[in-house]
């Protein structure tokens, strides 16, 4: 009784001492004493993550435009967001963050909400990042993607008969979920040699894109509670189910391709892609046969990229895909200088369309960049940087070393000052000042730039102008612009939490 009142009468002031140092010293320090207390931003986002928790988790993602709104408030291109991070508004120095010389880790809490801590998109460290890339980037290049024709042809006109079912019916799609039917059946026969066949589903597989929809909507909780990932993988999957029902579509995520891993290895270890079957051609499998060194090519770290290049190459393209069919339906001059334009290079409509005449196509190109570079985004989250032993510069300031730098985007892309009217979908700017190239980053820059950047732009090419030469009588069914402009940051952009879909009645 003695030794355990002692122990305690030891022990409890200490954890009081602790704790009032955790809620008021740490917070003190963090304003007013920390290297970047001279940076000029809100006082509660210098002392607490709790700020960020607020307007990502109880606002759900809506932090990003809370950012838009400081750089307003305190009239600056920098700010500071969070304890350990700051954020630059300035698209000139896009280039200098996300530079190809500049020996940039990324930021721990940006990849943390993925869980996917053994792929290339989630490696902090530069060099290690570099190794782990070289694998893939032979796969992603402009030689190999037109290799990868003849499949996106067969998956676009699959693509096109599909809808062809609807014509006349009454019946609207919804195309977030058709076009994520395509981008999955593309990348993951590219990834396997097995296409998920979601374009045959009745519904393209609705199901499986809510699913992956809520994997994203929870990743603005999980940055902050990463280790709950390890305890949810602890957990029987029907338990974890019943509890938190959004993990329903992670888990069924990762079930999936963990199911085509095994095969994938089973493959490869048994030698049955040495007769030319198509297999070594595939993503996976000539990750397998890299230079790479043992460790790099587990079983951990196949099922991790295989999460990481499917979900990449699926989700933002058929964002991008459908944000455009929106625009374009909602823009009718635009639109009948579009199919005026394809109705020139293309006079049969049914004719199969080669992505070499598509990419000449000068007002295609337009709408493609308008509609990728600015109005859908690609990301809408920020996108952390740190040099870890050396500062950097931004003007007058100098940035400490190992301090996270983040830009986003999705406030690139709706700049004024760069892009005129920036919320009017506008084709028209792209043909009138080349300057513009400089300001498309939708894929980011520097050597972390979109993997998928040659398979995004074809699949938009041979997408976009098969179906609107194609298909001439098409109407928005009961979709306005609230289901379509940005309003929540999932990563990628979602508009409002209510909204239906962008659903197209094919007459």
């Amino acid at each position: 009784m003695g030794i355990a009142y002692d122990f305690a009468a030891r022990v409890v002031p200490f954890l009081a001492i602790l704790a009032f140092g955790y809620a008021f010293v740490l917070p003190l320090y963090r304003v007013y004493f920390s290297p970047l207390s001279r940076f000029p931003g809100p006082k509660l986002a210098a002392a607490t993550l709790w700020y960020e928790f607020y307007y990502d988790v109880i606002l759900n993602g809506h932090y990003t435009f809370k950012i838009a709104e400081l750089h307003k408030e305190y009239a600056g291109p920098i700010i500071r967001i969070s304890p350990f991070e700051l954020h630059i508004q300035d698209p000139d120095y896009y280039d200098v963050l996300y530079s190809n010389n500049l020996p940039v880790n990324k930021s721990k809490f940006y990849t943390s909400q993925f869980d996917m801590d053994h792929t290339a998109f989630s490696t902090l460290d530069h060099k290690h990042h570099r190794l782990r890339r070289s694998a893939l980037n032979p796969f992603f290049s402009k030689q190999m993607i037109n290799r990868l024709e003849p499949l996106l042809q067969t998956v676009v006109n699959k693509l096109s008969q599909r809808l062809e079912e609807f014509r006349g019916t009454g019946t609207p799609v919804e195309m977030r979920a058709a076009y994520s039917a395509l981008t999955i059946d593309v990348i993951t026969y590219y990834c396997f040699n097995e296409s998920w066949a979601h374009l045959d589903a009745p519904d393209f597989r609705k199901d499986w894109f809510d699913g992956v929809h809520t994997m994203l909507l929870a990743g603005n909780f999980m940055k902050h509670y990463p280790w709950l990932y390890d305890v949810i993988k602890a957990l029987p999957q029907r338990l974890v189910c019943w509890l938190i029902p959004v993990f329903r579509g992670v888990l069924m995520y990762e079930d999936r391709i963990r199911t085509q891993t095994e095969r994938v290895l089973a493959a490869h270890y048994a030698n049955k892609n040495a007769d030319g079957d198509g297999l070594d051609t595939t993503i996976m499998h000539a990750f397998l046969k890299s230079d790479l060194p043992p460790e790099e090519k587990t079983a951990l770290r196949i099922w991790s990229e295989g999460m990481s290049v499917v979900g990449a190459g699926s989700e933002t393209s058929a964002n991008t895909l459908a944000t455009m069919h929106f625009h374009l339906l909602n823009s009718p001059d635009v639109l009948a200088r579009l199919q005026t334009e394809l109705k020139d290079a293309f006079p049969d409509k049914n004719a199969t369309i080669m992505l070499s005449q598509a990419e000449k196509l000068p007002y295609l190109t337009a709408v493609i960049n308008e509609g990728l570079s600015r109005l859908s985004s690609g990301v809408a989250s920020r996108l952390g940087r740190n040099l870890p032993t050396s500062s950097m510069r931004y003007k007058d300031w100098v940035i400490p070393a190992g301090t996270s730098v983040g830009m986003t985007p999705l406030l690139i892309n709706m700049d004024p000052t760069i892009f005129l009217n920036p919320t009017k979908f506008s084709p028209e700017r792209w043909l009138t000042s080349k300057s513009l190239d400089k300001y498309m980053v939708a894929f980011s820059r520097g050597t972390r730039m979109c993997l998928g950047l040659n398979l995004a732009k074809a699949e938009l090419y041979l997408t976009v102008a098969t179906i609107f030469r194609r298909f001439d009588n098409m109407e928005l069914f009961e979709t306005t612009s609230r289901d379509v402009v940005p309003k929540h940051d999932h990563f990628i952009p979602h508009p409002e939490m209510d909204s239906k879909g962008i659903r197209v009645v094919y007459k």
